[in-house]
Formats: structure tokens, sequence, C-alpha cells
């Protein structure tokens, strides 16, 4: 779960990160120290109920995971 202390530590953010061009993507994703922080970003549309959100592009998922991956292993 998020917190506000996370939430002001994540110092630049997006209304909705599915706009993002992918360098954007990318910087935004490396902001993300914890998978609980980035399980909440990745399932916003569940986390904020809102369904009408764009769903991740492929390009999109696989950063999610590969952050997922480097957050689990050190980085």
């Amino acid at each position: 779960m998020i917190h506000e202390a996370d939430l002001k530590r994540l110092a630049w953010k997006e209304p909705d990160y599915s706009t993002l061009n992918e360098k954007d993507f990318i910087r935004v994703l490396k902001d993300f120290k914890t998978i609980s922080e980035l399980e909440g970003m990745a399932n916003r549309r569940k986390w904020l109920n809102k369904r009408d959100l764009p769903l991740w592009s492929k390009w999109q998922a696989q950063a999610i995971l590969t952050r997922k991956w480097e957050i689990e292993n050190g980085g």
C-alpha cells in the first residue's frame, strides 16, 4: 500500500502514466523503490476503481515486469 510519505517522495507525477512516452515512463518506474509502490501503479485501474483508464501497452507491461525483477533482485 502506498502511503502519503511515499507519494511525497515520488517527486515526478503524471495524471495517467499510460500517456507517457517510453523515456518518461522508464524514468517514472525508476522512482518506485518497493514492490508495493510498483503494484499500486501497475494495478491503478483496480486501486483507483477506474476501469475506464487505458490498459498498459505491451512495452509498458514489459517495462513494469522488468522493474519488478530489478526491485526483487536488489536494483
